[in-house]
């Protein structure tokens, strides 16, 4: 549940700083320079530049160079709705208006044209811009503009939407990842500190006695502590070396023999896997094998005969066997154990198993439980 409802908090930072960012990037789109069309934010400057002496209409040339560079018009209508002076009129634009006419043009557009006027001593001031050119409804915006607009909005709906799916989650990733590390870091230091007396504990206990074997299961559930930690988080930091199997086999069966008395514990290799090899840290696969034989232990207190045999699947590969002569485990549990590992720090079958199924995940190895009440316990690996 942190993981998602982390990953909605960092989608919503990233909604509202791409808005910020679109809201920029679109006020940048429309103050950058374009043709500089005359329009009602500067109509009332041109007016004064065009005047009115002794009858005749004389517009400065600025105002003349601006009206062709950008293809425009400009007229002058007197009171009775008669054009008095032009430049560059187009054949049909109408030389008189009626008031309705006027009331029409002044708002919107002149027969496809949109314009701009200004009231004058002498009438009104129109100017023109050519069709197509300018966007006139409740707002205005320059062509060009809106068609800039239109270009870019795609590719930024997609990099917004590229942007709103990744960010969150490389945000929320460095953020488990560090919460991952503190936990990591927090269990590894109460685990030092665990050891030093735990080593005390077992060196004055008696030999094969309830205090030892509690002590082994402290020692162990401190080790699968540790490494489900850092399977799970990811934090942890492998080895990627070549492991002689059968070798490793024997070293971890022999510790086994000189630890638990009222155990038997035999090895059967096929002889075709005694240099069998794989690539893996062997500190996982060494804790892999070991949770699986101190299941059996933990499950049949008073004694049991556990076997482990490397033998073929019939595929080539090699497949590892531990099987006990226990008490068994029933159907339900079985069922239990070979479904997969659930995303939650509460192990739903012991730790030790947990941390067998996530090396056997890590490293894409099949792991597969049977048994029968009070005759067998065996956990099958294919390599």
């Amino acid at each position: 549940m942190k993981k998602i409802s982390g990953y909605f908090l960092s989608m919503m930072l990233v909604l509202v700083s791409l808005i910020v960012i679109d809201v920029v990037i679109l006020f940048f789109i429309c103050v950058q320079k374009q043709k500089q069309y005359l329009d009602t934010f500067n109509i009332e400057k041109a007016s004064d530049r065009i005047v009115n002496e002794n009858g005749e209409y004389k517009a400065d040339q600025s105002i003349l160079d601006l009206l062709d560079d950008t293809s425009a018009f400009a007229m002058i209508i007197d009171e009775s709705g008669s054009v008095t002076w032009n430049y560059n009129k187009p054949s049909d634009v109408p030389d008189s208006y009626g008031i309705k006419e006027v009331a029409s043009f002044t708002r919107w557009y002149l027969n496809g044209y949109p314009v701009y006027t200004w009231a004058r001593d002498d009438g009104i001031l129109v100017i023109g811009s050519p069709k197509g050119s300018i966007w006139k409804y409740i707002v205005e915006i320059n062509m060009e503009t809106m068609e800039n607009m239109l270009k870019v909005g795609p590719y930024m709906f997609i990099a917004n939407m590229l942007i709103l799916l990744l960010l969150p989650f490389f945000i929320t990733r460095k953020w488990m990842l560090a919460r991952e590390k503190a936990r990591t870091e927090w269990i590894a230091g109460v685990s030092h500190d665990i050891r030093t007396p735990l080593s005390i504990v077992m060196g004055s206990v008696e030999k094969g006695s309830v205090e030892e074997k509690q002590c082994f299961k402290i020692r162990d559930l401190i080790g699968n502590l540790n490494t489900e930690n850092k399977l799970e988080a990811g934090t942890g930091k492998w080895n990627n070396e070549k492991i002689n199997l059968t070798s490793l086999l024997r070293e971890v069966l022999c510790d086994y023999i000189n630890t638990y008395e009222g155990y038997s514990f035999d090895i059967e290799v096929d002889e075709k896997f005694e240099n069998y090899s794989i690539q893996a840290d062997a500190t996982l696969i060494k804790r892999m094998i070991e949770n699986v034989i101190t299941n059996s232990i933990v499950h049949n207190e008073k004694g049991c005969e556990i076997k482990v045999t490397l033998s073929d699947n019939g595929k080539g590969r090699a497949k590892l066997t531990v099987c006990d002569n226990g008490q068994g485990a029933n159907e339900h549990k079985i069922k239990a154990l070979n479904e997969r590992v659930k995303n939650t720090y509460l192990p739903e079958h012991g730790l030790g198993i947990r941390v067998v199924k996530q090396v056997a995940k890590k490293y894409k190895y099949s792991v597969r439980f049977s048994s029968e009440e009070d005759k067998y316990f065996k956990c099958e690996m294919e390599l």
